[in-house]
């Protein structure tokens, strides 16, 4: 770029010495205001018509250079340095003298190249300002000519390169139907700002702003568009409608958990789907009177069920009785339930005792363990529920009881029908509503929870401040855990008691579960069998020998060069 464009050029170069008088005349000859001494291309002095005026005294003397200049290339932009000189020499990458400045024409030249760099500048932050706004903006003239477009425009509401709209009319593309109604022809017919929705050609809805700019005369010079694509803002609308809905869907979620959790009562810890779809249940067979039977696993929490059950029941302020059928011996068993009359048998209380159906009336009764019932009492027991009514040991009078019966098992009782264990008449009595609580294995999203439950519980109780790390934590995840939620929190007390460190990890869950976690037999094969099965074989004893030696899921994945994921299939599959 040619920074130094205008500049003087009536200047005379000389290359040897000469008297005022032969300088003088050269001067008038070439219409002249410079003289230039040369030392082969080198400038070494110049004289300008003044200076040599002052020299006119005496015509046949030498003429006297000045040497206060600095030479400058074309390209150059000028400094306040070079100000400070009265003379600027100009000369090409040649080293040929092309032209000369003078201070004022240098200082006014300056002025200008400072002017116009501050300008250019303005102007590059002014288009990286347009072009960062989020919205779209077009600038037309007082005709709708299409002037400038931000390079945020055209690919989402144009469909075209920015560059082919420029110089196209935008009330001519009102027409070809890219979008209506254009914004530009009501500002230019009402002189104001206008907002209008727009429809561009793809369907989508534009919010456009048109903003007028008047010169000092009063006269509509441009207009500035900006536009918005509001679709997408239907689509938030949308989303935030959803996201309303969850978030009251997960409100009456939490009100239903809180229910579970109030002071005194024992929580429900879950957050996973089957768990989630049970306490639904669990609701509404709470508000019914229905006999229901809990079936699941030991440890899987068929207590806190059945108490939850009564707890949403319209018995909820009523008792709420529980007895293990199996823990208490069969001669025991009868007057436990039903109670006995003074001196009904040798040992008895002189007062006699009240039973376990009475001090439920009204509530509800939890006979857990129910299958180890024994089948003289099963007789008693079909009769209270479909008379309800009872009779105590010893006694010659019924008595009326209002009682709700839930039960819970880990058996099978159709099984033990067919097998004659069980009667079949209390077994339909019982069966009324069944609910089946999963074992721990198959709702793994509820560990993490449950461990941070236990974990909290703990602490407060041991007035620790303890906590698992991350390896230890996907060691339960990954873990079988047979004795299900009565294990995992027996797990947890334990490494809690037993570790000396705040941090509790996988190495030390490992020495606890190491029955089944570690082995060290090495690989033995004593006879020819299937390849598969070899490999089996050898993968699970390698596996093995390095959880002995590591400890964590992480470090065992590391050095056997498997992703976690992988480790944690491979664990439960020959660990458990």
């Amino acid at each position: 770029m040619r920074y130094i464009q205008s500049m003087n050029t009536d200047f005379v170069t000389l290359e040897d010495l000469v008297t005022v008088e032969e300088a003088l005349a050269l001067l008038r000859k070439n219409n002249a205001r410079l003289l230039i001494a040369l030392k082969g291309e080198v400038p070494v002095g110049v004289c300008d018509s003044h200076s040599l005026l002052l020299q006119t005294g005496d015509m046949s003397s030498f003429l006297e250079l000045q040497t206060e200049f600095k030479i400058l290339s074309q390209d150059q932009m000028l400094t306040e340095a070079d100000l400070l000189y009265p003379y600027l020499l100009i000369q090409t990458d040649d080293k040929e003298i092309i032209g000369w400045l003078d201070s004022g024409t240098a200082d006014a030249l300056y002025v200008k190249q400072s002017f116009s760099q501050d300008v250019r500048n303005l102007t590059t932050d002014l288009e990286a300002i347009v072009d960062s706004i989020y919205d779209e903006i077009l600038v037309v003239d007082a005709k709708g000519t299409i002037l400038r477009v931000s390079k945020r425009s055209a690919h989402n509401l144009w469909g075209v390169d920015p560059s082919t709209v420029i110089g196209e009319n935008i009330l001519e593309l009102e027409e070809k139907g890219w979008f209506k109604p254009t914004v530009t022809r009501k500002v230019l017919e009402e002189h104001k700002k206008i907002s209008v929705i727009q429809e561009n050609r793809f369907g989508r809805k534009i919010l456009a702003v048109g903003n007028p700019i008047f010169d000092r005369k009063g006269q509509l010079k441009r207009i500035v568009i900006a536009s918005r694509d509001i679709t997408e803002v239907s689509r938030l609308e949308r989303e935030l409608k959803q996201a309303k809905q969850l978030t009251e869907k997960y409100r009456q979620e939490i009100d239903t958990l809180r229910k579970h959790q109030q002071a005194g009562e024992k929580p429900i810890i879950f957050q996973s789907d089957r768990m989630r779809e049970l306490m639904c249940e669990v609701e509404r067979v709470a508000k019914v009177e229905s006999t229901v039977a809990i079936y699941g696993e030991s440890g899987v929490g068929k207590e806190l069920i059945a108490y939850a059950i009564h707890h949403f029941s319209p018995r909820a302020h009523q008792p709420f009785v529980k007895i293990n059928c199996g823990s208490i011996p069969d001669n025991l068993l009868e007057s436990e339930l039903f109670g006995y009359e003074k001196g009904a048998f040798t040992g008895a209380l002189p007062q006699g005792k009240t039973g376990l159906f009475e001090l439920a009336n009204h509530g509800t009764l939890f006979l857990d363990e129910i299958a180890e019932l024994p089948l003289n009492l099963q007789v008693k027991l079909l009769r209270a529920i479909q008379e309800r009514e009872i009779m105590k040991v010893g006694g010659t009078r019924t008595i009326q009881i209002d009682v709700r019966i839930i039960v819970a098992t880990n058996k099978n009782l159709e099984e033990m029908v067919s097998k004659g264990t069980f009667r079949e008449d209390l077994f339909y009595r019982l069966h009324v509503i069944p609910l089946y609580v999963p074992a721990l294995r198959e709702r793994i999203e509820d560990i993490e929870p449950l461990v941070y439950y236990f974990l909290e519980f703990f602490n407060h109780k041991f007035s620790f401040k303890k906590h698992f790390s991350e390896d230890a934590i996907e060691m339960m995840k990954a873990y079988h855990w047979p004795g299900n939620v009565r294990q995992l929190q027996n797990v947890i007390e334990r490494a809690m008691v037993v570790t000396s460190d705040q941090l509790i990890t996988a190495n030390d869950l490992a020495k606890i579960l190491k029955n089944r976690t570690t082995s060290h037999l090495p690989v033995q094969v004593h006879s020819i069998i299937p390849l598969q099965q070899a490999v089996e074989m050898t993968e699970s004893q390698l596996i093995q020998m390095a959880f002995s030696k590591y400890k964590t899921i992480t470090k065992v994945a590391e050095v056997l060069q498997v992703s976690q994921p992988t480790m944690s299939r491979r664990y439960k599959k020959y660990l458990q």
